[in-house]
């Protein structure tokens, strides 16, 4: 019984509180919008296992014996690295300010009825205005509008929790299952690293076709720190994971499709679902990857992945108008008269731009490494899908300064390649 707990409190340490941490040490990158708790465990998330990676790989070609927990041994130890000032964070604004608003940014009702009134908006169209117009201009029409968002909220996290609790009742078990699932096994029984061929028990040479796509060391390293088998994790554990993630990102990217009409964003998440619940037209569909092969790298790849490149490059094509930030200064002549002037101070709107900018190229860099971490055709496909968006924003933007960002983050995915080919070669 204690062994069970232990296991479960484990696994809600390693794969929900550690990410978040790392997300909350590593948040100040991200715009003040969208420090929200979601895009903040998101970001943890990807640092969080482009860590392992950078552990994992050398650990698996430099160690021969007892590989995999020295792997273990350095990665607890980053993670304690990047967890710490997070916790730090977390313990100061609970004990001492009382406030999450200093870890996560919430924008308050009244802000956005302020800035309705201040934009003196005439809202005389339903199909012209925002949503928080709309409600700030009708306020009896825009609760019945709102109660019909909870509704429609209600029923995607219905979905949602359909879909998680029958990924664990009615599990499958996949052909690939002989080969991806067993090298979390013997990692975690045996010690190795891909060094022994799963379907003979046979020791063999580093199988450098699936070595560097180490998302499995990553589930034999959850699977080793929990006590939990790694069958479990993987058909198990991992599901409950990744599917709420990747509709976290399609969340994000309706909220990127429907800046101003936010209610349509939970109708939207409802047809992603259903499109998802009922794309298994093919064992080769995402929708199939998706809910019936969760834990394999391909199915990270397809369904998690690519949506981030897609809602980060939709992040980074939005046209933000430059507002100007301006504040009365008081000057005094030679005669003793004040006399009030106006100064402007900042350019709100620039700056937004330029983090804006700064924050996709880099969760980019991340994104590319969790490519390669899952599967190495990610890095092939992340690699192509960012360079054709990169030319669409470059088109949008007409900035060369684009083409600079788009080579920095595929820097990791040209690592990847120049590691495979070396290990190949020799």
């Amino acid at each position: 019984m204690s062994q069970s707990i232990f296991g479960v409190v484990s696994l809600i340490f390693w794969l929900l509180i550690a990410p978040l941490m790392v997300g909350i040490t590593f948040n100040f990158i991200l715009p003040k919008e969208k420090r929200r708790l979601g895009i903040t465990f998101l970001l943890g998330f990807l640092i969080y296992v482009a860590g392992f990676e950078i552990i994992a790989i050398p650990c698996m070609t430099k160690i021969m014996y007892n590989a995999f927990s020295y792997c273990v041994k350095y990665y607890v130890i980053l993670a304690w690295v990047l967890m710490i000032p997070g916790i730090i964070k977390t313990a100061l604004a609970v004990f001492k300010d009382k406030n999450l608003n200093k870890l996560f940014y919430v924008r308050k009702a009244d802000e956005r009825i302020n800035d309705t009134k201040n934009n003196g908006m005439n809202v005389a169209s339903r199909s012209s205005v925002s949503s928080d117009e709309f409600e700030a201009a009708d306020p009896e029409v825009a609760k019945k509008h709102k109660l019909e968002t909870y509704i429609y909220w209600g029923i995607f996290f219905a979905l949602l929790a359909f879909q998680m609790v029958m990924a664990v009742l009615m599990a499958s078990f996949d052909g690939d299952d002989a080969y991806y699932v067993v090298e979390s096994l013997l990692a975690q029984q045996a010690d190795v690293m891909n060094t022994i061929l799963p379907y003979t028990g046979i020791s063999t040479s580093l199988d450098i076709r699936h070595a560097l796509a180490v998302i499995t060391m990553w589930i034999a390293f959850i699977a080793k720190v929990s006590g939990v088998h790694a069958t479990i994790v993987s058909h198990t554990v991992i599901p409950l994971i990744v599917i709420p993630l990747v509709y976290l990102v399609y969340v994000e990217i309706g909220k990127s499709l429907f800046r101003k009409k936010q209610e349509f964003v939970p109708v939207f998440m409802i047809i992603v679902s259903f499109l998802l619940m009922f794309g298994n037209v093919s064992i080769h569909t995402p929708a199939t990857f998706f809910l019936m092969r969760t834990w394999q790298g391909k199915a990270i790849v397809c369904n998690l992945v690519f949506p981030l490149i897609f809602w980060i490059f939709l992040e980074m094509m939005e046209k933000k108008e430059d507002k100007t930030d301006e504040k009365k200064e008081e000057k005094t002549d030679s005669a003793g008269v004040e006399h009030t002037t106006e100064k402007v101070v900042a350019k709100a709107g620039i700056r937004q731009k330029i983090s804006t900018f700064s924050f996709g190229w880099i969760m980019l860099i991340f994104v590319n490494m969790l490519a390669g971490m899952c599967t190495a055709m990610g890095v092939i496909f992340a690699t192509g899908l960012i360079g054709l968006l990169t030319l669409i924003l470059l088109f949008i933007k007409k900035d060369w300064k684009v083409l600079i960002g788009a080579f920095i983050c595929v820097i990791p995915n040209f690592v990847y390649l120049a590691l495979y080919l070396s290990i190949w070669s020799s």
